[in-house]
C-alpha cells in the first residue's frame, strides 16, 4: 500500500501547496483517489511526481466542502472511468457563519454535482467498495455540537442548520488484517472517528489515520478553536484507544500540531506535499 500526497497547504521546494488536501492511494493493484484539493494544483503535481490520475479506478469525496471538491473538473476532464462515492448529504449546501446573519458559503462548487451527474454515486451508510475498501460515516451522536462550536452550518430544503457532519464519511483500506483510516478533515473528532471504526472492525488494529484534525482558527490563522489542554486530551485520548501513527496536517493548525506532536511524539507525523508514505 502506498499513500502519496498530492495537495496539502505545505509544500516542498518543487511542488506547490494550497490550503486543502488529496492523497492517491495504490492498493491491492488498484489507484484510489481520496479528494481534489481546492482547485487543479493537486493534477499539476501528480504530472510533475509521474502519478498518472487517468489510471485512478475509484474515488472519493471526504465531505461536501470546496477546498477538497475544487478539482473535480480536471479530475474528469483526464479520467471517465472512475466513479466518486459521497455521502447524499452533499448535495446540501454548506456554509461558515462570521457573525449574525452574514455567512460565507463553504460547499461543492456550484453546479459541479449536476455538471457531471453521472460521476457521482451517493450513498447513506456503510457500504464496501472493493475488496478491503470501506466507506464508513459517522455514527456518532450529537455531532452538531461541534458544528456549533466551529460556526459551520447547512441549509437544507432553504433552513439553515447548524451541520451535523452527516456528509463526512471515512474511507478505510484493510490490508493483512490492519486498517488504514483516511478522513480529510475530521469535524466529527478524531477521537470519535477511532470508536467508530472499531465498532464496525471489532477485531481489526488501527494502523494509521490520514488527515487534518480541523483545530486551527476559522479565519485561517494559527489559533487554535480548541485550548491547549483540550487538544492534548484529544491526543491522550487517541493514544490509549488505538496504536495508530497519525499523518495529520491541512486544517489542524500550527498551534494545534505543536501541542499533538508534545503527546503523540514519534506517532506524530507532518504532512506535507508530495510526502509519500509506503506500507
Amino acid at each position: 500500500m502506498k499513500v502519496t500526497v498530492l495537495v496539502e497547504n505545505t509544500s516542498s521546494e518543487d511542488l506547490k501547496g494550497e490550503h486543502g488536501l488529496s492523497l492517491h492511494i495504490e492498493h491491492n493493484g488498484k489507484d484510489y483517489l481520496i479528494d481534489t484539493g481546492k482547485s487543479g494544483l493537486y493534477l499539476e503535481n501528480a504530472n510533475k511526481i509521474g502519478v498518472d490520475l487517468s489510471n485512478v479506478n475509484t474515488a472519493f469525496l471526504s465531505h461536501a466542502h470546496y477546498d477538497h471538491s475544487g478539482g473535480f473538473n480536471e479530475f474528469f476532464n483526464i479520467n471517465s472511468k472512475a466513479s466518486v462515492y459521497l455521502q447524499e448529504s452533499c448535495r446540501d449546501k454548506y456554509y461558515y457563519k462570521i457573525k449574525g446573519p452574514i455567512k460565507k458559503y463553504i460547499g461543492i462548487p456550484k453546479g459541479i454535482l449536476e455538471q457531471y451527474d453521472n460521476r457521482f454515486e451517493y450513498l447513506e451508510g456503510f457500504k464496501e467498495i472493493d475488496d478491503g475498501v470501506f466507506i464508513c460515516p459517522h455514527s456518532t451522536d450529537g455531532l452538531n455540537a461541534r458544528g456549533k462550536r466551529t460556526n459551520m452550518y447547512s441549509k437544507v430544503n432553504g433552513e439553515l442548520l447548524v451541520d451535523d457532519f452527516s456528509h463526512e464519511q471515512t474511507v478505510v483500506f484493510e490490508e493483512n488484517e490492519e486498517l488504514y483510516l483516511f478522513n480529510s478533515c475530521s469535524h466529527g473528532g478524531v477521537e470519535n472517528i477511532i470508536e467508530e471504526i472499531k465498532e464496525i472492525f471489532p477485531n481489526k488494529e488501527i494502523k494509521a489515520f490520514f488527515g487534518g484534525f480541523h483545530m486551527m482558527g476559522a479565519r485561517g490563522v494559527n489559533s487554535c478553536v480548541f485550548s491547549q489542554k483540550e487538544v492534548e486530551n484529544t491526543a491522550k485520548t487517541i493514544l490509549k484507544s488505538s496504536n495508530a501513527t497519525f499523518y495529520t496536517g491541512h486544517c489542524t493548525g500550527n498551534v494545534a500540531s505543536k501541542w499533538l506532536k508534545e503527546v503523540l511524539k514519534d506517532r506524530f507525523v507532518q504532512l506535507q506535499t508530495g510526502k509519500v508514505v509506503d506500507f
